[in-house]
């Protein structure tokens, strides 16, 4: 086999073997849960060197029992209006949240909320 034919046959691999593996991840941890949000914000990581560099943004929700998630976009769940999502979320509000990933601290990994339904509380008269 010539050299480009290898390299792009090596690159077209990769890319599958990297999107069954984020495939696998995102609908292997999937699951619901439930909590009240104690703040919301954003997250910003990367690098600048006077204004040149790459920096990217995660939405972020923040629990009352210490837990936090991301809110961000996902070719896999077909999510694409995460700033609509956010804006949504208020702080105080119990919710029910179909999210999917898990928290790893080292790496700054958190688990990405798919869909969010408020929770009302029933009054009684």
């Amino acid at each position: 086999m010539s050299e480009p034919v290898f390299s792009i046959v090596f690159l077209v691999l990769l890319f599958s073997v990297s999107g069954i593996i984020s495939l696998l991840y995102c609908l292997g941890t999937r699951r619901t849960t439930v909590f009240t949000v104690s703040d919301k914000g954003t997250l910003t990581h990367g690098y600048t060197n006077n204004g040149r560099g790459t920096t990217y943004t995660n939405f972020m929700v923040y629990t009352r029992d210490n837990r936090a998630f991301k809110n961000v976009n996902n070719i896999w769940f077909w999510k694409w209006r995460s700033t609509e999502l956010q804006a949504k979320i208020q702080k105080g509000k119990k919710y029910s949240a179909e999210i999917y990933g898990w928290r790893i601290g080292g790496i700054g990994l958190y688990p990405n909320i798919v869909s969010i339904k408020e929770i009302k509380s029933k009054k009684h008269k």
